[in-house]
């Protein structure tokens, strides 16, 4: 049987890395209030895993399957000001692209499970906009070893 790539599950090692990655994004000191997820299942199953360590739900969409950084930016204009953290969960090679977009040539791959932390500064949601945002870091499994 043929799976598409929308309906692809995770392979191992995102299973693996999931959990981990959330776990360390908590410990890191980010806590998103919102998660948006593209509704292909490797990244919905991705998503799952930060839901379950921020006890939040994930809002699905199909408009970030494969999406380029203006559709993420159009997410994250969309929030609402009360909104202090947001994860976004989506695909390659966007993600890469998005954060080049951020701080141009700072990385050639963000890797699968691969986390983005990124601030607004003194923008407003309503007005952000990738050169005035300040990349904070790149959290990527292979960071340290958690077997």
């Amino acid at each position: 049987m043929i799976i598409s790539d929308f309906e692809r599950p995770l392979d191992e090692r995102g299973l693996h890395d999931g959990h981990i990655m959330a776990n360390r994004l908590k410990e890191a000191g980010h806590f998103p209030q919102k998660i948006i997820s593209s509704s292909a299942v490797r990244a919905k199953t991705t998503a799952g895993y930060f839901s379950d360590v921020f006890h939040i739900p994930v809002e699905e969409t199909k408009a970030l399957y494969h999406a380029y950084p203006d559709v993420y930016l159009d997410f994250i204009r969309s929030m609402d000001e009360n909104t202090i953290c947001v994860a976004l969960v989506g695909h390659n090679p966007g993600i890469t692209y998005l954060a080049n977009d951020i701080a141009p040539g700072s990385t050639d791959n963000i890797p699968t499970c691969g986390i983005i932390v990124a601030d607004l500064g003194d923008q407003k949601w309503a007005e952000a906009d990738w050169h005035k945002m300040k990349l904070l870091r790149f959290m990527f499994p292979k960071d340290r070893n958690d077997d």
